[in-house]
């Protein structure tokens, strides 16, 4: 009997997308080898570009980090393992090559930054040391009277992309100070989206940086922010939320920048804050603060190592 000599790879991607039209990153659809194709998830679309590679196995990715519907992502990773016949390999830039080819004649917002060769026991996921998240808010400075005025004029390019919103009075030192509140070890179970009820999972997370930054807007440009219109960009203040850590619970960035912008309004204090920190339960949460839409979050970085980077491989022509 004859049998085809096949070569295993895997293969680390750093891709980037607009997470607006997508069901979140993770596969929702499920189903036995070969799998259904998924076109609603970032996952999904992912497996179905790399299987006009015409590997001899069903591609199975695996995400460093499932993000919610409407999250977008500068900088993610994913790791799958390819097989080849005649033990043949696929040079990394001719992954990077052809799914951006197949993103692009089907309209999907999904871009691959680069791909590497990694050794066949690492996964994306369990060795990342760290993730950072930043969330992108704009406050309209004018008066009581214009704010509606103001926040119809929004630009185009910064639809679902950054949430704006009025203010009377914001402090954003105060702001400042309260981020810090969630810096540490810390059980973070009161800022956990109701979506994970599960009374046993260890909710405890090392945050290691909370900083509130000056923004900016996407364009600067006369003709989406018109001069003799009211909306000009002089007349929001943005500001950049990054939040890194090595992991993160349900929801808890955009529950966490929540927080903060009520601390920023008057509405909570740092002393409550510190509060829903030390008595850790759904009970602790206050409901009048909203959870901000997902489309101001950003994935921003995946971290790994310097022991596993050094392993990372680009392949003779490069990785991108």
């Amino acid at each position: 009997m004859y049998f085809t000599k096949m070569a295993l790879n895997r293969y680390l991607l750093h891709f980037s997308y607009i997470g607006t039209p997508f069901m979140g990153a993770q596969r929702q659809v499920t189903g036995r080898m070969p799998r259904p194709d998924d076109p609603s998830t970032v996952q999904g679309q992912l497996e179905m570009a790399l299987k006009r590679l015409n590997p001899t196995n069903d591609p199975v990715v695996y995400l460093s980090s499932r993000t919610d519907s409407g999250v977008h992502a500068l900088n993610s990773t994913c790791h799958v393992d390819l097989y080849r016949s005649n033990e043949l390999e696929y040079e990394p830039k001719t992954i990077t090559i052809c799914l951006n080819r197949y993103f692009d004649k089907n309209e999907v917002p999904i871009r691959v930054i680069k791909t590497y060769w990694v050794p066949p026991d690492f996964h994306c996921r369990h060795t990342a040391i760290s993730r950072t998240y930043l969330y992108r808010i704009a406050i309209a400075k004018t008066g009581v009277t214009e704010h509606a005025t103001i926040l119809n004029l929004l630009p185009i390019e910064e639809y679902q992309r950054c949430l704006f919103f009025y203010c009377d009075s914001f402090n954003i030192d105060e702001m400042k100070e309260a981020a810090k509140v969630f810096e540490g070890l810390h059980d973070f179970r009161t800022f956990m989206g109701r979506g994970s009820h599960d009374p046993d999972k260890i909710t405890r997370r090392v945050v290691t940086r909370v900083d509130v930054c000056d923004g900016r807007a996407l364009t600067y440009s006369s003709f989406s922010w018109p001069r003799f219109a009211s909306g000009s960009a002089e007349n929001y203040q943005f500001y950049d939320i990054y939040v890194q850590a090595t992991g993160f619970l349900y929801r808890q960035v955009r529950r966490m920048v929540a927080s903060l912008i009520a601390v920023g309004q008057g509405k909570k204090t740092r002393r409550e804050l510190k509060l829903m920190l030390e008595v850790p339960s759904h009970r602790s949460w206050d409901e009048r603060i909203k959870t901000v839409p997902a489309y101001g979050l950003y994935l921003c970085e995946v971290e790994y190592s310097d022991r596993h980077r050094s392993a990372f491989r680009e392949g003779l022509q490069g990785g991108q």
